[in-house]
């Protein structure tokens, strides 16, 4: 274990395969046992260059993980109203902030960071969208800075951009821009569909084609074109076949099934989805992530288990916890599984992410959930 992530209770080798250049392999730290915030990601909450973990109510320090305290968290039916954790220096202030979102009251925040001040951090509203399982962001209005995209299961779909605001919040104001209707409902992803330069948003009953002014609800498109089943979040837009156009990637979040979506023309050149398995042995794949992890140049699917998403009320809800890659083999078209973890402690929560924490030059998986905070660290970089 490198000396620069000091003494980490907890740690094991795992990966694809050791012993042959170009597989992979993890070291498996155990940052909080404990936790169950459901929603993780990398942050330098400190300023000091390196990055942290931000999960829930707390954040831990780079690179000895020490914990810190965030905010109180309320916990309803054993879910933290945390469920997740994209960072945004909103307030423009060079110190990293936070946003998350609930199921359970409905609203849409951003947990702002003190900065030197230090001190708790404040949690701000900034709407009610609906009951949200999680949120991503993306850039739809091409200013630069991330917008969010919140999951939105039964309310009103729409993303928000912010802007600076005197008469706002902490000079801040946010700004909510409506999608189509049939985005309501379970998964989200965002991506360019039909290759036109814009950014498309994808929902279980279709997609949304963004117009020329995404601010303007009738300039998006809606086109229901297929049906995913409860998908994960997010739904990977990615063009798995290399053949120019992109495809679909998803989970059902509470069931089993991992899948692709093949984009394709029909005869007389109209839009037609070819559904293909990639693994249905295992249930509650609720995030899904891409990234190089071996350094070939093709992006692996990174995806696992969550842990009682429904407190064990779903399929396959007490079966071994297990998080896997998954490599796609142009030839065959079929998809390789080579086990991260099978019968260990983690499993995946609502919000997780491939990032290089340790600023080797290789991704790292970062894996929060109700059965603790854990983080794999790549071994692909010496």
């Amino acid at each position: 274990m490198p000396a620069r992530w000091g003494t980490i209770v907890g740690v094991a080798l795992v990966g694809l395969g050791c012993a042959r250049p170009g597989d992979i392999a993890f070291t498996m730290h155990v940052i909080n046992a404990e936790s169950r915030f459901e929603g993780a990601a990398a942050v330098d909450v400190n300023n000091d260059g390196r990055l942290d973990i931000h999960c829930g109510g707390f954040w831990y320090e780079g690179p000895s993980w020490t914990k810190h305290f965030v905010r109180d968290v309320q916990e309803i039916s054993n879910y933290y109203l945390d469920f997740c954790s994209l960072p945004v220096d909103v307030d423009g202030d060079g110190w990293m902030d936070t946003v998350t979102c609930t199921w359970h009251d409905k609203s849409l925040y951003w947990v702002r960071n003190p900065g030197p001040a230090g001190g708790p951090f404040e949690t701000i509203k900034i709407d009610e969208p609906g009951n949200m399982e999680t949120a991503i962001l993306e850039d739809f209005d091409g200013d630069g800075r991330p917008d969010v995209l919140p999951n939105v299961v039964h309310g009103t779909p729409a993303w928000y951009s912010f802007h600076r605001d005197t008469t706002g919040t902490h000079g801040v104001r946010w700004d909510r821009h409506l999608l189509p209707a049939g985005l309501e409902g379970e998964g989200v992803g965002a991506g360019d569909i039909n290759g036109d330069g814009r950014c498309d948003v994808v929902g279980c009953k279709g997609w949304a084609e963004a117009g020329a002014n995404p601010s303007d609800v009738d300039a998006w498109l809606w086109h229901a074109e297929f049906d995913l089943i409860g998908p994960s979040i997010p739904i990977l837009v990615h063009d798995v076949d290399s053949d120019g156009d992109m495809d679909l990637i998803w989970g059902i979040g509470h069931n089993y099934g991992l899948y692709w979506l093949e984009q394709g023309r029909n005869a007389v050149g109209v839009r037609v989805w070819s559904r293909h398995e990639i693994d249905v042995t295992w249930s509650q794949a609720h995030v899904v992530l891409l990234g190089d992890l071996n350094g070939d140049g093709r992006k692996e699917l990174v995806t696992g288990k969550r842990y009682y998403a429904h407190n064990g009320g779903d399929p396959g809800a007490n079966e071994p916890r297990c998080l896997y890659a998954y490599t796609f083999d142009s030839t065959s078209r079929a998809w390789n599984r080579h086990t991260i973890q099978e019968g260990g402690p983690a499993g995946i929560g609502l919000s997780a992410e491939l990032v290089d924490i340790d600023g080797d030059g290789d991704l790292d998986f970062i894996a929060p959930g109700k059965s603790g905070l854990y983080l794999f660290e790549n071994h692909l970089r010496p």
